[in-house]
């Protein structure tokens, strides 16, 4: 095949001229000689071709026959459209065409087209994929003059519980459902039958696999059908993640639903409903229960497993009074990362033992398993290793000091050294972690001056073959002229801190002067970088003492300066120490200063 194809496949579609591709659309109407099958692609998909160009329809031919009208057309210079039902490379038969043309030296291409499957799919409003229930599309036919292999019998593939859409097989509808029967699908399943789709005469017919046969035969389908068993349709409503705002990527971050902050709390008994109930009390709190023992604010489900899956992105913590294993198998499928995944925590019904199931550590499950032991009297089993081992956690000791993992994949290592007993080497000039005042943390760290130290802590960019700390302690003070938006504002704090080597990790407030309070870019920068924003009123700004004040901001304001008054204030509010370390810098329609705190 060269570069200049002589011969195009095209999928006209499903029959809707609207629906060729634009490319498919302006080949046909240059085209020389239009080939189309006439039996199932209409004659008004071809009408936009040129005055003088042959039209024929296949629908009568042989493959020798087409082919001679094709190379004749080729071999005068001329250009052909083969206009193939829907796909070309979905059941077209364009292999033995393809290869007599290249027999004789003639090029081709293939111009894609929309299969009858998505827009039966799409007139009839469904989709093929539904989150955490079907992620596949099995595309199949059952067997007729072409033979079917035996492994790709719809017995089989349907066993899979993926979307299938059946090809070919218009008059086979008890033969369909048979197949689906056998492969255990269950007589609720949703079955669509779209008829010639994309046709002046189409139906769209929605029915289950126990009504299939019957619903086809009232509809008088016996041709040019296509079958969608859709086991999605009937599944719970699950959110797709991609727009979800607990859902982060590289385009969008994550933000917390308003449910975070509270715990759910679920129960499979009557009697673990009362232990729910307890362990509800001990903090903001949402009950979920078997159906059978929901009311009042009791949430009630039909299967845990849903409800987990509806629930997992919405509370920092999960607290089952139910079997570990039910809850192990209605997790695994939901699980992420250590540093986002939220804590799970499982209680017998009794209240014996309190097991820290999940995110032991970054997500708080060992200290919630302890509190919930102490108020309901039980034991908790915490199993993580450094806890076993009467040994700190890196990460808890970082979490408690409110500072933020730069590369959480090296934590494992640093905890299997406290774990296994050694000491671990630490570079903090600063004391942010305390150990210089904590006797009792020289069996588990060492400080040393060696930036080689296994642990780093710095609130500098920069690169460490071990494992780097970022201390919560950079507070900046923005000021802004009236509707500056969140994207310049964090465009300017993104250039002081490049220039600066100030690490992200070590955000700690956004903070202003009063008068900004209703700056929609300012509220929505803090809300996108998820730092706390302060604002101070113009007569504390005014009494502060900064390097670069401004006669002309005080003529406005009141004060001689916003963003390094407010940085400074900010900086104090968290420490009696604070400095300035990136004073006034003005990018555009935005000022940055930034002060350390400590």
């Amino acid at each position: 095949m060269n570069n200049s194809p002589q011969v195009y496949f095209i999928g006209a579609g499903p029959g809707n001229p609207d629906l060729i591709t634009v490319r498919g659309r302006d080949l046909v109407a240059r085209a020389d000689l239009v080939l189309y099958a006439g039996s199932l692609v209409p004659a008004k998909v071809v009408a936009c071709a040129k005055p003088g160009a042959v039209i024929a329809d296949s629908a009568g031919m042989s493959l020798d026959a087409t082919h001679a009208l094709m190379l004749e057309t080729a071999r005068k210079g001329g250009l052909v459209a083969r206009v193939h039902t829907g796909d070309p490379s979905l059941f077209g038969s364009v292999r033995e065409q393809i290869a007599l043309l290249e027999r004789d030296g003639v090029s081709w291409e293939i111009v894609p087209g929309v299969t009858a499957a998505f827009a039966a799919a799409a007139r009839a409003g469904v989709s093929f994929t539904v989150p955490e229930t079907t992620q596949s599309l099995v595309i199949t036919r059952l067997h007729g003059r072409t033979p079917v292999p035996e492994s790709e019998r719809l017995s089989f593939l349907a066993r899979h519980g993926s979307s299938v859409a059946v090809y070919l097989s218009a008059d086979k509808a008890g033969e369909l459902a048979g197949e689906l029967r056998l492969a255990g699908s269950p007589e609720s399943t949703v079955i669509v039958v779209g008829h010639k789709v994309g046709h002046p005469e189409e139906k769209i017919v929605r029915t289950t696999l126990a009504e299939l046969e019957q619903s086809v035969q009232a509809a008088n389908i016996t041709r040019q059908a296509v079958f969608l068993i859709l086991p999605g349709e009937s599944a719970p409503q699950i959110q797709s993640r991609l727009y979800a705002a607990s859902f982060g990527h590289g385009f969008r971050e994550a933000e917390r639903p308003q449910t975070w902050p509270r715990m759910a709390v679920y129960a499979m008994t009557r009697q673990g409903l009362g232990l729910a109930e307890r362990i509800a009390a001990m903090a903001p709190a949402d009950l979920f229960a078997t159906s059978r023992l929901a009311e009042g604010e009791v949430r009630g489900f039909e299967r845990i497993a849903d409800q987990v899956r509806a629930n997992f992105p919405l509370y920092h913590a999960h607290v089952f009074v139910a079997a570990t294993g039910i809850v192990v198998r209605s997790i695994a499928p939901l699980l992420h990362s250590k540093t986002t995944d939220p804590a799970v925590v499982v209680c017998d019904q009794n209240g014996e033992h309190v097991v820290s199931l999940l995110s032991g550590h970054l997500g708080g499950a060992n200290d919630l398993a302890r509190r919930i032991a102490l108020h309901i009297g039980g034991r908790p089993v915490i199993t993580t290793a450094t806890d076993t081992a009467g040994k700190p956690a890196i990460d808890t000791l970082a979490q408690n000091r409110d500072c933020v993992i730069a590369d959480p994949s090296r934590l494992a290592a640093i905890n299997s050294v406290l774990a296994e007993g050694g000491r671990v080497t630490v570079l903090d000039p600063e004391n942010r972690l305390g150990l210089r005042d904590d006797a009792d943390s020289n069996t588990s760290f060492e400080l040393v001056d060696d930036p080689r130290a296994q642990v780093l802590v710095s609130w500098k960019t920069g690169t460490t073959a071990g494992l780097l700390l970022h201390p919560r302690c950079l507070c900046v003070g923005i000021g802004c002229r009236r509707g500056a938006s969140r994207e310049e504002i964090q465009a300017a704090l993104a250039q002081v801190m490049e220039q600066h080597n100030l690490a992200c990790g070590s955000l700690a407030a956004l903070a202003s002067v009063e008068l900004k309070r209703d700056e929609g870019g300012l509220l929505d920068a803090a809300k996108k970088l998820r730092l706390p924003l302060e604002f101070f009123a113009a007569s504390v700004l005014n009494e502060t003492h900064v390097p670069n004040p401004s006669e002309r901001v005080r003529e406005k304001i009141g004060a001689g300066s916003v963003c390094e008054a407010a940085s400074m204030q900010a900086a104090l509010k968290r420490s009696p120490r604070a400095r300035l370390i990136a004073p006034k810098t003005i990018i555009g329609n935005v000022t940055v200063a930034i002060c350390l705190a400590g």
